[in-house]
């Protein structure tokens, strides 16, 4: 009798994890947890692990030849990016309006196609690069992601009866949804523009990176097209997850949808995204098609639009965490007591904080990099810009420094992004106590260190007479910041750099440990998470 009973138990144990794994929320930590395992694998082969061991740590050889490098890095590129984007998508079917019958039709593909994807693309890269059964897989996995999205744009698609929306509140309701709507738009076709040119000319061509294109190339060796396409391809994608997210924070932080704020930067929002888009989507065909000026003029006008929602969407958060700290004394309190209390839920705090602090640490980092990539070698001229700040522009410096910066650039934003939900997440599971606490000051900290000494660390040569004097010297920025003596500290910089980066993977440890306890402990009951 008690075998039985233990056998049942035993039984329930596992069928409440199974239903809980089922869940939104159980997908999301499922999710996350298995790119953190990623990070950890990848962080084997790391430079910081073969400096100190003289060796990756696993015993996994890996070509040096650089056409297997490119071909790793894709790989691995879209084995991230693809669970990321899916972790977005549950988050839009947990907080926002989508028709009941499509949810199904757009959970399991995508988180079937997520893992497919991921996991046969890391063991095809990393392990198997002989097994092609892996990239057939990874293929197929991609491919349900796809037909996902397609079932999401139409469980999205507002009409006048869905969704369902009060008088008084209609206006801002239909806003809403027709910005998810046109955001799914805008990453369906940018993702079949993306494959159906890089599976045309991907047939019999090398592995491409967009790094390979930072200077004149052999054009008659890689197609004009494809070059543009690599490189929209690589932007927009990027792009569209952060307006995912900002949607997604944005509806979690305004779930009534009401307020003048809300409607102003859902209208502000659907222009953004579109506007950028097509301008990345019109750099693609810059070889085909003669514009009457630069598309990539029209990228920039689209992101400063998303920058000012993001911006209205920071200020709103700490305002509503102002009024909840404060209660009923918040319209009698101070300015300073009101903005003391925004320092009161430091995950939420700094989820909002990341919003704007994005801007400093990669919006203007990157204007500054486009205002600078002309020089008096550039066949197109010297950037007056330049001459006004008294620097070394970018194309007059040496290749691997251009390539650093645009490599740190677009790894700030993609970090600060996954660092954002993280913290979503742990504000949805509603954690707690010492943990949360602990999660959002390392954060903060984390953000500061390392993506503000990583401006320093990208940008600061340029403004160096030294760099501008010695630039055969210098041929590396880390060879440049090898010769700083700051504070007394000399290669200081890199080294706290990477202690910040490391207070961020801690975040994301403790993150994972704690939910792997909580679903040991049965604290993860779904009657305590509704859907």
């Amino acid at each position: 009798m008690n075998v039985e009973n233990s056998s049942d138990s035993k039984m329930d144990w596992l069928k409440r994890k199974i239903n809980y794994g089922a869940t939104y929320k159980g997908m999301i930590t499922f999710t996350v947890v298995w790119l953190f395992v990623i990070i950890l694998f990848l962080s084997t082969f790391s430079e910081p692990i073969e400096l100190i061991l003289g060796q990756p740590l696993l015993p996994i050889s890996l070509s040096a030849e650089a056409v297997d490098r490119a071909g790793r890095i894709i790989i691995l590129y879209h084995s991230i990016a693809v669970p990321v984007v899916a972790v977005c998508t549950y988050f839009v079917l947990m907080l926002m309006d989508v028709r009941e019958k499509f949810k199904s039709r757009v959970k399991w593909p995508l988180f079937l196609g997520s893992i497919l994807t991921s996991a046969s693309g890391i063991l095809f890269a990393y392990i198997f690069p002989d097994q092609w059964i892996l990239h057939g897989l990874y293929l197929v996995g991609l491919s349900l992601c796809f037909y996902a999205g397609i079932m999401l744009l139409l469980g999205v698609f507002p009409t006048k009866s869905f969704p369902k929306r009060d008088a008084d509140n209609s206006r801002n309701v239909v806003l809403g949804q027709s910005a998810v709507t046109l955001l799914t738009f805008c990453i369906l076709l940018s993702v079949i523009l993306g494959g159906a040119i890089g599976s045309f000319f991907g047939n019999g061509l090398l592995p491409l990176l967009a790094e390979y294109f930072l200077r004149p190339y052999d054009h008659d060796k890689y197609p004009e097209l494809f070059v543009d396409a690599i490189k929209a391809h690589l932007h927009i994608m990027l792009a569209l997850i952060d307006v995912i997210i900002l949607l997604v924070v944005y509806r979690y932080t305004v779930p009534d949808q009401k307020g003048k704020w809300y409607r102003i930067s859902m209208i502000l929002a659907m222009p953004g995204m579109l506007i950028m888009s097509i301008g990345s989507w019109a750099v693609t065909f810059n070889s085909v098609v003669v514009y009457p000026f630069d598309m990539h003029y029209l990228i920039y006008v689209g992101a400063a639009i998303l920058v000012t929602v993001g911006l209205i969407l920071a200020l709103t958060g700490w305002n509503k965490m102002s009024k909840k700290a404060l209660g009923d004394n918040y319209e009698s309190a101070s300015w300073f007591a009101r903005s003391k209390a925004v320092f009161s839920d430091p995950v939420k705090f700094t989820l909002y904080f990341q919003l704007i602090w994005v801007n400093f640490v990669m919006t203007f980092g990157g204007i500054f990099l486009a205002l600078s990539l002309r020089g008096p070698t550039d066949p197109e001229g010297e950037s007056p810009f330049t001459k006004v700040l008294d620097i070394v522009a970018f194309r007059d410096g040496p290749l691997a420094v251009e390539t650093t910066v645009a490599r740190g650039h677009w790894h700030i934003l993609a970090t600060l992004s996954a660092i954002m939900l993280v913290l979503l997440l742990t504000d949805v599971l509603n954690i707690q106590g010492t943990t949360r606490k602990v999660m959002g000051w390392l954060s903060f900290a984390g953000n500061i260190v390392a993506f503000g000494l990583g401006m320093i660390y990208l940008y600061y040569p340029h403004f160096d007479q030294d760099w501008a004097v010695n630039l055969n010297k210098y041929v590396d920025v880390r060879e440049f910041w090898a010769d700083q003596k700051l504070f007394g500290f000399g290669n200081w910089l890199p080294l706290v750099m990477d202690f910040g980066i490391m207070l961020l993977i801690i975040v994301i440890t403790i993150f994972c440990f704690h939910q792997l306890i909580q679903i040991i402990k049965g604290r993860h009951d779904v009657k305590q998470w509704p859907e």
